[in-house]
């Protein structure tokens, strides 16, 4: 593994177990633990932007999503510490809301690791939720919900805090995202398994579950992760 890799699962493995602690003692609003996760605006947010779209288009990192649906105007870009920012953007066309591509970048510009999330309708009516690295399928999952458009997406509530498990996980994703539980779910769904015990196989991959939470809503990023504290 080169040093630069290195250097990402440490950072990331330090942002998830950052943001489960938060939720430990309970009573941890969204804005907690925001220190390490700054988000970053105006023209050095969209210089961020174009050096991801870059190393897309050059065939630098294996992306799945085509350019062309990459709503690009709608990126989030943050820093998460270790000199390393984190560019997410959303995905449309066939793609479902919560759909997006993030990339974490160095200090020297240099991408060191791609995730998607790639939400779609499958051949049955339902969501089907699949997430990548670096171009590499990691999960692929028949939701079970019926495929809704992003409008009645939108239109949805927050649901009631079920006891635990995945439905628990949603229903406090969101109330922290203010968004309703088909989303919600949805996050859980892809998110799920690898932030239940971050471990340095599946950090980076929760890690890049934030792409989600940044393209949907306005809550905390770590409050959010710390949801998975309910499996």
């Amino acid at each position: 593994m080169s040093k630069k890799r290195k250097s990402l699962l440490q950072v990331l493995m330090i942002f998830s177990i950052i943001c489960f602690s938060l939720s430990s003692t309970g009573g941890v609003s969204a804005e907690d633990g925001q220190d390490s996760i700054v988000p970053v605006e105006g023209d050095a947010a969209a210089e961020m932007v174009n050096t991801a779209l870059n190393a897309v288009e050059n065939g630098e990192v294996d992306a799945i999503a085509p350019v062309s649906a990459f709503g690009l105007e709608e990126s989030t870009v943050y820093t998460v510490g270790g000199g390393v920012t984190v560019v997410t953007v959303p995905l449309h066309g066939d793609y479902s809301l919560p759909s997006n591509i993030t990339v974490f970048i160095d200090e020297n510009d240099t991408v060191l690791q791609t995730n998607e999330m790639l939400v779609t309708k499958n051949e049955v009516g339902n969501f089907q939720v699949e997430t990548y690295l670096d171009g590499s399928l990691v999960k692929s999952e028949d939701s079970g919900i019926p495929y809704m458009s992003d409008e009645e997406l939108l239109a949805e509530e927050p649901s009631e805090i079920q006891p635990m498990g995945v439905k628990a996980v949603a229903a406090c994703i969101g109330v922290a995202l203010g968004v309703g539980g088909t989303i919600a779910y949805l996050i859980a769904v892809a998110c799920g398994g690898s932030c239940v015990a971050p471990t340095p196989v599946t950090a980076p991959i929760c890690a890049a579950c934030i792409g989600a939470y940044a393209v949907i809503g306005t809550g905390g990023i770590a409050g959010v992760v710390a949801c998975f504290n309910y499996l």
